[in-house]
Order: C-alpha cells, then structure tokens, then sequence
C-alpha cells in the first residue's frame, strides 16, 4: 500500500509478503533463519523499490556474495509479481557459527561479504528490447539490506530514504519512506517546517521492531504508526508469485551457449534438462529440439524447437 504525507512532503510503501514468500520458500527448503531474512528482506525491499518508480519494468536486487551465500537475487516487476532465489557454497553449513544462522536478522559481511569481495547490484530492466538494463552499485560496507540500500538511494537518487525490513519463514515485511525533492521557490520556514515533519515520522517509523512488523497486517500499521499524520491512502495492490520463464527463453540461453557445447552435453546425458532457479520448472531439450535450435535458415526451427512454454503464477 502507498501512502502520502503532504506537509512532510514525503511517501511511504508498506509491503506484506505471505502466500507469495511462501510460494518462494517453497522453492527453498530448510533455509536457516538468517538466509530467510536474507532473501525475504530482499524481496520485499524489491516491491517497495518497484512500486516507487513509473515505469513498466522489474526491479532485481542482486548480491554475489564470497561468503555462505553465492547468489541472492529478489525481483519484482510493474503489476507486483515477485520471485527470489538463493544459491549457497557447497560447504556453507560450516563456513559460520551456528549462532549466526540462528539469527532472524542477517548479517551482510559474515553471509556474503567476508574477504570484501561480495557485489550487491540493483537493476532496472524496461523490458524493452532497445534499452538496456541500467545498474547501480550498492556498498556492502552496511550491516543491513535496509542501511546498504538507504545509502545508494541518498547517493545515487539524493533523496531522503529510510527503509525497515524484516522476514521470516512465515512472511516478508518492509516499509519505506522517501521525501521528495523540493521545487524552487519554497521559503526557509516551509522548508524548516517539511523537515521537522519529515523528522517526526522517521522517529514514529524507528519505534517499529520486527517482530511488531510481521505480527501486523499493513493497514493496521499504518494506522498505528501515522494515525496523527494526516496520512493519504493512493494505492493498494496484491502481491503474486510470477516467474516469467518459459521454454523460448531458456531456447535462447542455450543458443547462446553455442551448437559445441550443447552437442557435448547431448553426447553426455542424452537430452538437455534445465531447471528454473526461481520457480524449479524443468525444460528438457533432446536432440531433435536443440538441432532446431541452430536451425537459422528460418525462424521455424527455433520456434518448433520452444513451442511449449509457459509463465508461472501463483
């Protein structure tokens, strides 16, 4: 849900992720506690990133970490459908003390950035076919998702941003508040004034803890933390699991590997079999589906090759 606080010239995202974390998690067994909150902070710090910004594209963050945690990426695009994956060290299990998978509350450098060597990058894809990607480096010198990301969007946006985020094996939960650039021609004591308001609801959103976040349904939050502020309500929306793979995409991929190195894996295991990463939906290509991959004379090769996809939605 989106919020609006006029006299501090600011907007506020709370986001609340149940059957969707679920549909993710799922995807993700036997996660500790403090790869859950990893991957659920993420998440929902990527709807409330998307729902801020005018565009009809994703949102992705991304962490490549040299820690427990090789991979964490969380993505949500324009019409709130939300995926996330993790991929782990083969010995993570005892590349930390125990303690510290325990904790509900993830630390970055011990879990992905412990030689300094983690990369933690937001994206903003258009989904249009002539505009690449733009991408933003993100420290990791923070101790959270939250602080590592308020610091990008003061640097990069130079704007005012406070994120609180938390998660567990039940739910993912964040709220936002951004203050918006001030126009020319305000006098000093409206400027003075939108601050002091501004203050006021960073000191009401900093009494929240995360158990409080993930017991309290979002409307009720709100309104126990703003009910004084004279709050506007613009919009509400439903978050989904989507994942938009489907066998054309993964066709693609594998071309791109090259005719070579998809024979040689042929002459290995006798068909190709991909896995989704984010939903596990499997897409098998024998060898009659990848000699029509490279069939280039006509489009018909490829799309006879790919011709049974699909988008998950949950």
């Amino acid at each position: 849900m989106k919020l609006h606080f006029a006299q501090a010239g600011a907007r506020a995202q709370v986001v609340r992720l149940d059957h969707s974390w679920q549909q993710v998690l799922s995807r993700h067994p036997d996660l500790s506690p403090a790869l859950c909150g990893l991957l659920g902070q993420m998440s929902a710090a990527s709807c409330m990133l998307s729902a801020s910004l005018k565009f009809n594209g994703s949102v992705m963050l991304q962490i490549h970490g040299d820690g427990p945690v090789r991979l964490a990426v969380a993505e949500c695009n324009a019409q709130m459908g939300v995926r996330a994956t993790l991929k782990l060290r083969d010995d993570w299990q005892t590349s930390l003390p125990a303690e510290l998978l325990d904790e509900n509350e993830p630390a970055l450098q011990p879990l992905v950035n412990q030689s300094g060597q983690g990369r933690f990058s937001l994206v903003l894809d258009t989904k249009q076919p002539d505009q690449r990607p733009y991408q933003g480096i993100v420290s990791l010198n923070d101790e959270s998702i939250a602080a590592a990301i308020e610091s990008y969007m003061g640097q990069s946006e130079q704007l005012a941003t406070r994120l609180w985020l938390a998660a567990d094996q039940h739910s993912a939960c964040g709220l936002l508040l951004q203050q918006m650039p001030l126009e020319g021609g305000h006098a000093a004591a409206e400027q003075a004034t939108r601050h002091e308001h501004w203050e006021r609801l960073v000191m009401l959103a900093d009494t929240l803890g995360p158990a409080e976040m993930l017991a309290t349904p979002p409307q009720e939050l709100a309104h126990r933390l703003f009910w004084e502020e004279q709050a506007m309500l613009l919009q509400s929306q439903l978050v989904q699991f989507e994942c938009p793979c489907n066998r054309a995409r993964v066709g693609r991929m594998l071309a791109g590997l090259g005719q070579t190195e998809i024979e040689s894996i042929l002459a290995e295991q006798g068909q190709v079999l991909v896995h989704c990463d984010f939903c596990n939906s499997p897409y098998a290509f024998d060898a009659v589906d990848c000699a029509q991959l490279f069939t280039e004379s006509t489009q018909a090769g490829f799309d006879q090759a790919t011709q049974q996809g699909s988008q998950v939605k949950h």
